[in-house]
């Protein structure tokens, strides 16, 4: 869990009542990202490892590490899919 993801740099991002909107400029797809995903994209402004994410979400939410470390690994495989992050 050392390895670094980021936002891609062509993305736009916005805040619409409490959920974060991102829109590929290249794909001309938009995605929503509610709850902890909005959280997660926040942090993925820098790069940030899977381990310091997990770190911030089990100290503010109620969710063990074992249960984060598996929903962070399958939300970040969905957004590497979808072009919206990338491997620093």
């Amino acid at each position: 869990m050392s390895e670094r993801f980021q936002q891609r740099n062509e993305l736009v991002s916005t805040d619409m009542d409490g959920e974060t909107v991102t829109m590929s400029l290249h794909e001309g797809e938009y995605f929503g990202l509610g709850g902890v995903g909005g959280m997660v994209w926040a942090m993925l402004a820098n790069p940030v490892t899977a381990a310091e994410l997990c770190a911030r979400i089990t100290t503010e939410f109620d969710v063990s590490t074992a249960t984060c470390e598996r929903d962070i690994a399958a939300f970040l495989t969905e957004l590497l899919d979808n072009n919206l992050i990338r491997r620093c």
